[in-house]
């Protein structure tokens, strides 16, 4: 029977068939790597979103459903590529989500934001 191979150094893995590293420090060596190589992908996606969010909050206000000029969240570098969701509504509109808010395209100029309130 053939042994399996570590992961992270290449080394035969003695014990349980499924056994996948030849020991702890490995098993802790290739798992820092993997966290290590997504953390900055995932660390800008969530600087984008979370500024994004910034941005809604700021001009909404306390209100809760505000329209705007796409040329003013442009300006303020609002990135409309980046959400954490959508939703079609019953007549087939999107609502491209971000957290706790909502924004839909009104018109080609008109930006309906609308924030949930919990």
């Amino acid at each position: 029977m053939l042994a399996n191979k570590c992961l992270h150094c290449g080394k035969p893995v003695k014990g349980r068939t499924d056994k996948k590293f030849c020991s702890i420090l490995c098993k802790n060596n290739f798992n820092y790597e993997q966290r290590t190589r997504t953390k900055s992908d995932v660390k800008t996606i969530d600087d984008i979103l979370h500024r994004n969010r910034i941005i809604l909050s700021t001009l909404m206000g306390d209100s809760r459903k505000e329209t705007f000029d796409r040329m003013l969240l442009l300006k303020a570098k609002f990135r409309f590529d980046f959400h954490t969701g959508h939703y079609l509504n019953k007549e087939g509109k999107t609502y491209w989500l971000i957290y706790d808010y909502a924004w839909m395209e009104f018109s080609d100029q008109k930006i309906l934001v609308i924030r949930k309130m919990y």
